[in-house]
Formats: C-alpha cells, structure tokens, sequence
C-alpha cells in the first residue's frame, strides 16, 4: 500500500473515531472508509440443488433463510448502519457485537453465544493494483444460515468457496454450516500463505542483491519490508487464537468431524506466525548485513583511493623536484633528459601497479 493510501485512510479513520467520543458503550459507528452501497449475496443450498442471486435490503436477504435448506448471506457495506442493525435485530446480536461488527480496526476474536458463534477476522489480499489490502471480516455462524459481513463488493478471497458451492459433489453440499465456516476460514488462511510467499520472495532477492550489489535504496526497501511484517504480524497472529478457540469449544454448532478440519487449520495458523517470527529475524540481519556490505563498499572505494593517492606520491615527488627554479640543472640540457623521466615515471606507476596486484589489493 502506497504511502498516500495509508495517510489518507489514516486520516480518515481517526476522523471517524472522533465521532465516537462522548458516545455510550454500543453506539453503532462506522470506522472504515469504503463508502458502498448495500450488497447482499445470497447463496441457498443444500445436497441437491444450490441458488445464488443477490438483493438490496436486509429484509429481502432475511427473507431467504428457512428450513431444509443452508443460506449464506454475503453482506456488503458495512456503512450501512441501519441495514446491519436489521440483521442484528433478526440474529439477536446485542449493539456491543454489533459495534465489534462495525469496528474496522477491531482485533480478531470469537464470541461464544448460545445459538450463534461470532467470528471476527482479517482477510489479506492482493488488490488489482498489486498493493497489500486488510479487510475486517465478520462472521456470525448459526444452524442453517452464516452470515460475513464485508466491507465492499467484489473484493474477497471466497472465490474458490463460491465455486466448490456449485458442485454437488463437494463436502459443502453434504454438511452444515460449521464446515462452510471452516471453508471460508481456510479461504481466508490460504491466502495468508500466498501472501508470504511473495513477501519470501522479496526478502531472498534483497539478501541476495546486498551480498553482490548493495545500493542505497536498499535500506528504504528492507524498512518496507519490516513494516509489511509487522503489518501481517498484528493482522495474522490473532488468527491462531480465533481457529484455537472454536476448535477447542464444546459449542453444540461445531460438529465433532467438523472440528478435526479446524485442528489441521489451526496447524496451518501456527505455521504461519512461526514463519513471520522468522521473517522477524532474518529482516533485524538483512539491516545489518546492508550496513557491512556498504560499510565494505566503502572500505573499497577509499583503499583504491588510497592506491591510487600512492601511485602518485613518487611521480609528484619527481614532477615537484624538477619543477623548482633552480639556475643550474643540467639534465634539462640534455635531449634525453625528457623522456628519461617519463620512462621513469611509467616504470614506477607500472611496478606498484604489478606490486599491488600480487598483495590482490586491486
């Protein structure tokens, strides 16, 4: 994300904070800063049949959910406050859940309810442009219906989940919507990985150009690169607890099969943070290696400086002894006399030359 990007999204959420201030406890805010009209995906399906289409209201998307049958309810536009209230108000979420809902820059966490299981989260993504986005995700799981609200439209990592839907082979058509909350949870967890990939990328083209080509930009690029990991470090580590502790709960939502799929996500998740603990370690070196090598650069330009400095000491000596205005000096009346002293010259430039060499100086 470029730097104009992040002031101005920076600027604009602490301008959206500011109007909680002085608020009592569950006033509905928004704090992000995608601004979208209401969107609401809705995917009925069960073993024999699956529906997509989408609506404009929460009434109509509310409309869909019933008996013998399992609705996703892909909320998008998480501006539209009143919208959001609906679908509490249906679900039972209190306004505190709902302003957890709202917040953007919430941490992730689950909240255990008696018939539903709240799930909030950070979905990473590569945008169209290439930069590194954070959206806040939640996710509120129930008996026959699940519901993610997203900030916009047509930006997620759901794909894959939307396509296995359609295919009536797949476990999402034979199970409940415990398994579609691990599927778009391990959606979610498998792009973190395509994620670090590319930062992995990154780093092993940085260590290697600073063995053999350190430059100054360097220094900028690896600062960047500690800040991504920071980034995904705040974003990614909380996810370890979130898929822990549905796995671990005795919540009657979560299937005793459905939880063995959490155990091996929360592997994932564990892999993850261990990687980015890593990634810790090797960019705090990759800034000391940079300050070696240019530290060495430097080194090198000032030792050729130096030898070339001596090269000349010798030459200026016989440049200086000959340049002096003394009356009587005869070799300046001889014909040879000039080109004796280049050769001379030539010789001793030569011979240090050759000389340096052999130490391996050059």
């Amino acid at each position: 994300m470029s730097k104009t990007i992040v002031s101005t999204a920076k600027k604009k959420q602490k301008a959206n904070r500011a109007k909680k201030v002085g608020l009592p406890a569950g006033s509905l805010v928004y704090f992000g800063e995608k601004e979208k009209p209401l969107n609401i995906e809705v995917i009925t399906y069960n073993e024999s049949s699956c529906q997509f289409k989408k609506v404009f209201s929460a009434a109509d998307a509310l409309n869909t959910i019933g008996e013998g049958y399992i609705t996703w309810l892909n909320v998008n536009g998480l501006n539209n406050i009143e919208e959001v209230k609906e679908l509490g108000a249906y679900t039972q979420l209190n306004n505190l859940l709902l302003e957890d809902v709202l917040d953007t820059e919430h941490r992730p966490k689950v909240e255990i309810l008696d018939n539903h299981i709240l799930v909030i989260i950070k979905m990473l993504y590569y945008g169209k442009d290439g930069q590194l986005l954070s959206e806040h995700l939640a996710l509120l799981l129930a008996s026959n219906y699940l519901i993610t609200f997203q900030e916009s439209e047509g930006e997620d990592v759901f794909e894959p989940v939307r396509k296995r839907l359609q295919n009536a082979e797949t476990s999402f058509r034979k199970r409940n919507t415990d398994y579609l909350l691990f599927g778009l949870l391990d959606a979610i967890v498998d792009n973190y990985f395509v994620i670090l990939d590319k930062v992995t990328e990154r780093i092993e083209v940085i260590e290697d150009e600073i063995i053999v080509h350190p430059k100054e930009d360097m220094i900028s690029e690896i600062q960047f690169l500690k800040k991504t990991a920071i980034f995904l470090q705040k974003s990614i580590i909380p996810s370890r607890e979130v898929v822990n502790k549905i796995e671990k709960s005795p919540h009657w939502l979560i299937e005793v099969d459905t939880k063995h799929y959490f155990r091996d996500l929360h592997d994932h998740t564990v892999q993850i943070v261990e990687t980015l603990a890593t990634y810790r370690d090797i960019l705090w070196g990759l800034t000391d290696t940079y300050m070696g090598a240019m530290s060495n650069k430097m080194n090198n330009i000032m030792r050729l400086l130096t030898l070339i400095s001596t090269i000349f000491i010798p030459l200026t000596f016989i440049v200086g002894v000959y340049g002096m205005n003394f009356k009587y000096m005869p070799e300046l009346e001889l014909w040879w006399a000039y080109p004796l002293v280049w050769g001379i010259m030539l010789s001793i430039s030569v011979a240090m030359i050759f000389y340096f060499k052999q130490k391996k100086w050059f």
